[in-house]
């Protein structure tokens, strides 16, 4: 499905990832976007994408918006959101963490929006 906008993509793959499509998520991604995995380590290229998606679906991680805002120019557009991820804890409760991240779109020829840089931990890459 071709994303009309940052939000859209946005919500996009988040039904995408809360529901556990692997190559829906993948597809929502330019062939060497990077994404920030924890503070100090980036993954870029489709490959090293479907291994970290596919062990992040595995443990049954999930994301919701919170609150998002687009700054958008010339086909770039810079997506802020407040974001909480539910994640099993090894006690066995669920846990939520709220973050905030920082995410570049590129518009594509066809019109449609994919990521080119994905950092979901945001300020926190400042702590390496």
């Amino acid at each position: 499905m071709i994303a009309r906008s940052p939000e859209h993509a946005v919500e996009l793959l988040d039904r995408a990832f809360n529901g556990r499509d692997l190559d829906a998520v993948v597809g929502f991604y330019e062939d060497d976007a990077v994404v920030v995995t924890e503070p100090g380590r980036t993954i870029r290229g489709r490959a090293e994408l479907r291994n970290f998606f596919e062990l992040a679906m595995k443990s049954g991680v999930s994301a919701t918006q919170l609150k998002t805002h687009v700054i958008e120019a010339d086909g770039i557009a810079l997506f802020l959101s407040r974001w909480r991820l539910d994640y099993q804890a090894p006690s066995g409760e669920i846990t939520s963490r709220e973050l905030v991240a920082t995410t570049v779109f590129r518009q594509q020829a066809d019109g449609g929006w994919k990521v080119l840089i994905d950092n979901s931990l945001g300020p926190l890459v400042l702590d390496v």
